[in-house]
This record gives structure tokens, C-alpha cells and sequence, in this order.
């Protein structure tokens, strides 16, 4: 005999929805679940809350949430980094509302492989696959200010084209960008990879150091310049301890 408790009441909520592709109005959860109307939108709004319900502004149908999503892909198989980040973009979109995007280290070359954004609006946007020059952004000085610098002086040998008005390519200027980085650990930028567009963004660490990651923040200069820097330095920072945690216990030991 099954017990009926707040809990079992809230599992009975998401095996109805994650049965439901196409969502279910309050009423339709009600019934689908064996709940009074009243204690199914209490208990809906707790869900909504965590992610693990969502419902678009307007409508009255529910749907399950990034949360639910992202937990049903973890359990199907192992996690990828977009999975794993995931959760810290969402945080620092709510938080500043603006487009997160999380960048990686493939060879010598940074690539932006994970971001989300916020709804409504007019955004900046760094889509998976683009690839962040080693002179003109961000995350790629977030991560680069942290190799060795055998590979640094090989990247600076490289062309270093003028993107923007205000990208820097002179080798010196871009040697006292990486050494503050390091002293600062985040990197910050306006429209020197895009006319227009601000970005801070700070490095993951790895358990031994290294650094493969960056994590970062991106929008509209005339948005971001008027935003409070600290917040966002101080999230960036936060979530970036909470990932570099996440990737370390999904490589495991060794």
C-alpha cells in the first residue's frame, strides 16, 4: 500500500508531466495526479521554483522544467559538460540576465561550447561552436593567462587581427592583459571582439591547477556598463568553484 505524502505527492506531480509532452493545464495535473486543485498549485508553484516545472508567461499549461530535463539526460547516460554546467548558467542568467556561456581549451584554440540566455529582448549571444580568438575576448584570456608561457609566446607569434576599434594586437599590451588576469583571476572586455558588446568572463580551475575552462558573461554594453561589476565578478566567481567541484568528481579519481 503506497503512502500518501508530500513527497509521493510531488513524485506523482512530475511522473504526470514527464508523460505529458505537450504539458498539462493545472486541472489536467490535478486529476492526472489524485489532488485537490488547491494542494496541486501549492505544490506546483514549489516545483516551478526549482526549475523542475516550468510554465510560459501567458499560458496555463506546465511543462517539465530545464531542471526535470537535465536530470531525466543524467540518468539516461553519462553527463556532458553542457549537462554539467548547465546549472550555473541558469543561475547567472536569473541573476544578471544576461547570456552565460561556458568555453573550453581544444588545442591551441578556445571554442564556446554551452550557453544560455534570458527571454525577452534584445541580447548578445555567444553560440556553441564559435571560436574566441586568443587576443580579442574574454574567455579565451581567462584560460590562456593560465598556460604555460611557451604556449602564449606561440599563440602571440600568430597573426592578430583588428576585429574592432579596440582590439588589442600589439604582443606587449596583450602580455600585461594575460599578467592581470592572473593577478585579478577575470578577464574583462568591451566590443573588442564585437562592435558593442561587453563580456567578463573567469577561469575554471582544475584540481591540479590547470586551467581548460572559462565561464563567462556577456551583453550589451550599454546594458552591462550600467550594471554593478562586483555582482558579477562575485558570481562568476562563485559558480565557477561550484563547476571546477562538478568536473572534478565527473573525471573521478586519477
Amino acid at each position: 500500500m503506497s503512502v500518501d505524502t508530500p513527497l509521493s505527492r510531488y513524485v506523482r506531480l512530475l511522473e504526470a508531466i514527464a508523460g505529458a509532452p505537450g504539458g498539462m493545464t493545472l486541472t489536467e495535473l490535478a486529476a492526472a495526479a489524485g489532488l485537490l486543485p488547491a494542494s496541486t498549485h501549492r505544490l506546483v508553484a514549489g516545483l516551478r521554483e526549482t526549475g523542475l516545472l516550468s510554465r510560459a508567461e501567458g499560458s496555463r499549461t506546465y511543462h517539465a522544467g530545464p531542471r526535470l530535463r537535465r536530470l531525466a539526460q543524467l540518468a539516461a547516460g553519462p553527463p556532458t559538460l553542457a549537462d554539467l554546467a548547465g546549472p550555473e548558467l541558469d543561475e547567472l542568467v536569473g541573476l544578471h540576465a544576461e547570456t552565460a556561456f561556458l568555453a573550453r581549451l581544444e588545442g591551441d584554440g578556445v571554442t564556446s561550447v554551452a550557453m544560455a540566455t534570458p527571454t525577452g529582448g534584445e541580447r548578445a549571444f555567444v553560440q556553441p561552436g564559435r571560436v574566441m580568438p586568443f587576443h580579442a575576448s574574454t574567455s579565451a584570456r581567462a584560460i590562456f593567462a593560465f598556460q604555460p608561457a611557451e604556449v602564449v609566446e606561440r599563440m602571440l607569434a600568430l597573426p592578430l587581427p583588428r576585429l574592432t576599434l579596440h582590439t588589442r594586437t600589439d604582443p606587449e599590451a596583450i602580455r600585461r592583459d594575460l599578467a592581470e588576469v592572473r593577478a585579478r583571476g577575470i578577464a574583462e572586455g568591451d566590443s573588442e571582439l564585437d562592435p558593442g558588446v561587453m563580456s567578463y568572463a573567469v577561469p575554471v580551475f582544475g584540481p591540479d591547477g590547470s586551467v581548460r575552462h572559462a565561464l563567462g558573461i556577456c551583453g550589451l554594453s550599454t546594458s552591462l556598463r550600467a550594471a554593478a561589476p562586483q555582482g558579477i565578478r562575485d558570481s562568476l566567481r562563485r559558480c565557477s568553484r561550484t563547476l571546477a567541484a562538478k568536473l572534478a568528481a565527473a573525471a573521478g579519481p586519477g
